[in-house]
């Protein structure tokens, strides 16, 4: 089950999001209720609060906010969509072992978990992330990319000569 709902702010929804926006700001992400019109007061879990709290950032910077209903297995082509990838690259990355996906019986097709999609997706950031800072704690060892005045000297004599 895949499904999508696109929520566009309208101009005199504005004030509410930017109450709701800034009240939410600074407070634990645990605690909030839902105040039903019947009176009901339900616990809202930290990942709803999570979510209410992007969405209200968003709507009140004007953006529209798009929620994704997906199914807890995901085909290699939606992993795919998912991580900006090929379908072939989600494939060589089971192949290679490096994301977990399991064999439809008796067929070729492959499903991934969606948690064991996401937690390769962090670790991807993760390793990224290190990645880069190892790059610029390199190149801050040698100076950046600034070069000595001798050596620019002697590059641009190079270009010059040839």
């Amino acid at each position: 089950m895949s499904a999508t709902m696109t929520f566009v702010p309208k101009e005199e929804q504005s004030a509410p999001i930017l109450g709701i926006a800034q009240s939410m700001q600074d407070q634990p992400e645990t605690g909030f209720s839902l105040l039903c019109p019947n009176g009901a007061k339900l616990p809202l879990p930290e990942p709803l609060v999570k979510m209410l709290l992007a969405a209200a950032r968003a709507l009140n910077s004007k953006h529209a906010v798009t929620i994704v209903v997906r199914s807890a297995w995901l085909t290699t082509q939606e992993a795919a969509d998912m991580m900006g990838y090929s379908r072939q690259v989600v494939v060589d990355l089971i192949k290679k072992e490096k994301l977990k996906a399991t064999k439809l019986d008796g067929t070729t097709h492959r499903r991934i978990k969606l948690s064991d999609l996401m937690a390769f997706i962090d670790q991807e950031d993760k390793q990224r992330e290190e990645a880069m800072a190892r790059l610029v704690e390199h190149t801050e060892e040698f100076g950046g990319y600034e070069l000595p005045a001798q050596t620019m000297k002697v590059i641009a004599k190079e270009c010059k000569d040839k």
